[in-house]
C-alpha cells in the first residue's frame, strides 16, 4: 500500500472519529445550556452553513495542485472549533464553534477526496474510495463510544457534562498532523488540453445522471446526521443513558466499517447499478421504524441494517459523480456532490427541528425514512436509463 494512501486513510480516521464524536456531544450540551429539539436543529444545520458556500471553491483550488494546504488548514480549523465548542457556556458560541468545525471538516474531506482522484490510478478509484470512507466509518466507530464513556463517568446524575470528552477529541485533532502533513500532490505531467477545461457548476449539475448522484449522496448524509443528532433526544425519552446511546450509534458504524471493508467483493457479486439503488432503499424501512421499536436491541438490529446499506452509499456515489466529469474537474465535481450534502445537512435537520417541536422525536424518523425512499427511486430511474 502507497505511504501517501495509507497516511491520507489515518488522517481521515482520526479526524472523523473528532468530527462525529463532537457531533454527538453537541447535542447533549446543547440541552445543558437549556436548548431542546429545536435548538439542536439549527445548532446542526450551522455545522452545515460556511460549507455549503465554499466547497466548489475548495474543489477547484484541490483540481489546481492545492490540496496539501486544503488539508493542513482544515486540521488547524477543526482543532479550533472543539477548542470553542469545549469553551461554550451559551448556546451562540456554541454555534459559532459548530460554524468552524464545520468549515474544518469541508477542507479536509474534500482534500482527502482530492487526494484519491489526484493520485490513485484511473481503475482503482472505487478502492481508493472504499478505503477512504472505511477510515471515515472507524474513526467514527472508536470516537463516539470513547466519549461516551468519558461523558457519562463524568456526569454524576445531572445534565450531561462534555468538557472532558470535547478535550479530549481536540488533542485527537492534533495527533492527525504527523500524518496529514507529510502529503503532497503529484506533479502534472501534462499541460491540460482544451477538453479538458473546467466546468462550470451549470454544466457539471446538468450532466446525466449528476442530479440523481447527489440527491442520493446528500439523502444518505442528512439520515446519518438526524440519527447522530436525535437518537440522543429520542434516547432521553426513552430513559436511556449517554452510554447506551453511544453504543447504539456505534453499532451503526460498525456495520458501515464492514460493508466498506467488503465493498471490492460485493461489486464482484453484484451490479453497482443493484449497490446504489440498496443504499437508499434497504434503509428507509429500518430508519422509519427507530422511535416505534423501542427496545434498544432492536434497535441496534435496525441500526445495523441502515448502517450497512449507507456504508455503500458513500464511496458508490463518489465514484459515480467523478466518472461524469473529465479528470481536471473531478475534485469539483465531488466538492459540487459535498455542496449537495451539505444543502441536506442544512435544510434537512432545520425541517426535523421544527418537526419535532411540533408533531415530536419519532416523526423526524419517519420522514427522513420517507426521503431515503425517495431517492432510492431516483437512483433507480437514472442507472436504469445508463
Amino acid at each position: 500500500m502507497k505511504h501517501w494512501f495509507l497516511n491520507v486513510c489515518i488522517a481521515t480516521a482520526l479526524l472523523q472519529a473528532v468530527y462525529h464524536a463532537v457531533r454527538v456531544l453537541v447535542s447533549y450540551r446543547v440541552l445543558a445550556l437549556g436548548g431542546d429539539a429545536v435548538t439542536i436543529g439549527v445548532v446542526t444545520a450551522l455545522f452545515s452553513l460556511a460549507p455549503l458556500l465554499v466547497a466548489v471553491r475548495i474543489g477547484r483550488a484541490v483540481d489546481q495542485q492545492h490540496a496539501a494546504a486544503v488539508l493542513r488548514t482544515g486540521v488547524a480549523l477543526t482543532t479550533l472549533g472543539v477548542v470553542v465548542i469545549a469553551l461554550s457556556n451559551d448556546l451562540i458560541v456554541l454555534g459559532l464553534g459548530n460554524v468552524v468545525l464545520g468549515f474544518g471538516q469541508i477542507l479536509v474531506t474534500v482534500a482527502g477526496q482530492g487526494f484519491i482522484t489526484l493520485l490513485s490510478k484511473p481503475g482503482d478509484l472505487d478502492k481508493g474510495f472504499a478505503g477512504l470512507t472505511l477510515g471515515v466509518s472507524v474513526g467514527q466507530a472508536v470516537g463516539v463510544p470513547v466519549v461516551g464513556l468519558i461523558a457519562a463517568h463524568s456526569s454524576d446524575g445531572g445534565p450531561v457534562q462534555t468538557t472532558l470528552a470535547l478535550a479530549l477529541m481536540a488533542a485527537v485533532s492534533l495527533t492527525s498532523i504527523p500524518f496529514a502533513w507529510p502529503i503532497r500532490e503529484r506533479p502534472q505531467s501534462r499541460k491540460p488540453s482544451a477538453k479538458d477545461q473546467q466546468q462550470s457548476v451549470s454544466s457539471m449539475i446538468s450532466t446525466p445522471g449528476m442530479r440523481p448522484a447527489v440527491f442520493s449522496s446528500l439523502i444518505v448524509l442528512a439520515s446519518v446526521d438526524v440519527v447522530v443528532a436525535y437518537l440522543p433526544v429520542l434516547g432521553q425519552q426513552l430513559g436511556f443513558s449517554v452510554l447506551l446511546v453511544s453504543l447504539l450509534l456505534t453499532a451503526r458504524t460498525a456495520a458501515s466499517i464492514v460493508s466498506r471493508a467488503f465493498l471490492p467483493w460485493l461489486l464482484t457479486w453484484a451490479p453497482r447499478q443493484r449497490l446504489l439503488v440498496s443504499a437508499t432503499l434497504c434503509s428507509a424501512l429500518p430508519t422509519t421504524l427507530l422511535p416505534f421499536v423501542r427496545n434498544p436491541w432492536w434497535m441496534a438490529s435496525l441500526l445495523v441494517v441502515a448502517g450497512f446499506f449507507w456504508g455503500i452509499g458513500q464511496p458508490l456515489t463518489m465514484t459515480w459523480v467523478t466518472g461524469l466529469v473529465t479528470a481536471p474537474n473531478r475534485a469539483a465535481a465531488l466538492s459540487l456532490r459535498l455542496t449537495g450534502n451539505r444543502l441536506g445537512q442544512v435544510l434537512i435537520p432545520l425541517a426535523a427541528g421544527a418537526t419535532a417541536g411540533v408533531a415530536g422525536t419519532a416523526s423526524i424518523f419517519v420522514i427522513t425514512g420517507g426521503l431515503l425512499g425517495t431517492a432510492a427511486v431516483s437512483t433507480w430511474r437514472a442507472v436504469r436509463s445508463e
